[in-house]
């Protein structure tokens, strides 16, 4: 089985869907998981727990500096 995922491609600011596998038995589930954007074909890291991208601020972070 697996998930569903939606982020958002930090190059084109297009909206992408990917499917993520679930995590392995004994894997951290806040490693992040290599994806190949449809959008840009480059690669991208997303954390298995939280959803986000490799660098990516939470808008409340954001917004305070």
């Amino acid at each position: 089985m697996g998930n569903n995922l939606l982020f958002k491609c930090p190059r084109t600011g297009m909206n992408v869907q990917h499917w993520l596998n679930e995590a392995v038995e004994g894997e951290s589930v806040s490693t992040y998981e290599t994806v190949v954007c449809k959008a840009c074909t480059r690669l991208h890291f997303i954390n298995r727990q939280t959803r986000k991208l490799l660098g990516e601020q939470d808008e409340q972070e954001s917004s305070e500096g």
